[in-house]
């Protein structure tokens, strides 16, 4: 399924996610903040051959330096060459910087169709130097171990941006132009080698979600969802199910129905509802929303005692609603 451009207002508060990163004092690309303190880019934007040059990374709120033993690539050195071997990858260690929002990885990987946003830096704006930039682009599949999107030209800058989906989601981190003459789109790292670069959500320790978002740890796991709502009779129809998608996406404010990937059995679809609602920008509004929802639907079933006590646990009130 196709999604929906990212909003003004959430790419407006993803772009302070992102940064500029120079190497030698010049602006080489882009990269965006995964944790507290920590930037990934592409590995050859801060790789190059020989002695490693001084690298800082370039914000809003300031430039900050970035030690040679601070910076993890694989590959490890640059050749110049136009293309770069996969995942090429960089997590570049800034001590100090705490205080920042930071972008969320989504948990899995984007069909193809499926429209994204790159939010970086480069120097094709109109406004002189380097800016905040953007690139509308669409999934069109994988491209060996990379995947490929079609759409905007990728410009020099933009190497090592986040690519987002509707919901704020890093689904990739953008890799190269398909071409330097027409450059129409190129080819992005998918999420999965991003997890696996980072070793996973443990080896980030305190990295927030998502503002309003609750780490899962923190209340009832997803298969408690899965159960409470397994209870419901509305539930065990498919219609029921998209009655209730779409008055969580009215709920949200959406113009359109809560997206969730069809599944034909009713737990693996009741399943995928639950995971959307975790990865969702707002995960507690997401929360109250199907509560909201259901009570709606369903404003006399008992089962729906159970569904608030969760989710009151989950958004850390009292009850749900």
């Amino acid at each position: 399924m196709t999604a929906v451009r990212l909003g003004r207002r959430d790419s407006d508060a993803l772009q302070r996610c992102a940064v500029g990163i120079s190497v030698g004092g010049a602006f080489r690309g882009s990269g965006f903040l995964v944790a507290p303190g920590v930037v990934l880019t592409a590995a050859h934007v801060v790789s190059t051959p020989g002695p490693a040059p001084r690298v800082s990374v370039e914000h809003p709120t300031g430039s900050r330096l970035v030690a040679a033993e601070d910076i993890r690539a694989e590959p490890d050195t640059g050749d110049g060459s136009r293309f770069h071997p996969f995942p090429d990858l960089a997590a570049l260690t800034v001590p100090g910087w705490r205080d920042h929002p930071v972008a969320r990885l989504a948990p899995d990987e984007a069909e193809p169709g499926t429209e994204v946003t790159a939010l970086g830096y480069s120097t094709h704006t109109p406004s002189p130097g380097v800016q905040p930039d953007t690139l509308a682009l669409r999934v069109a599949g994988r491209s060996g171990p990379f995947i490929r999107v079609l759409g905007d030209g990728v410009r020099e800058g933009m190497s090592g941006s986040m690519l987002l989906d509707a919901d704020g989601l890093v689904r990739g981190l953008l890799n190269g132009s398909r071409s330097y003459r027409d450059a129409q789109g190129g080819w992005y790292v998918p999420v999965a080698a991003l997890a696996g670069f980072l070793g996973g959500p443990s080896a980030l320790p305190g990295a927030p979600a998502r503002p309003g978002a609750v780490a899962a740890a923190a209340g009832p796991g997803d298969a408690e969802f899965v159960e409470a709502l397994m209870a419901f009779p509305a539930m065990m129809r498919p219609d029921g199910r998209y009655d209730l998608f779409e008055k969580i996406g009215d709920h949200l404010g959406l113009p359109h129905s809560f997206e969730v990937e069809d599944r034909p059995d009713r737990r693996d679809h009741l399943y995928r509802l639950v995971r959307r609602c975790r990865v969702h920008r707002d995960e507690r509004a997401a929360l109250r929303a199907l509560y909201t929802a259901m009570e709606e639907l369903v404003p006399y079933d008992n089962a729906l005692d159970r569904l608030r006590v969760l989710v009151g646990q989950a958004v850390g009130e009292g009850e749900g609603g």
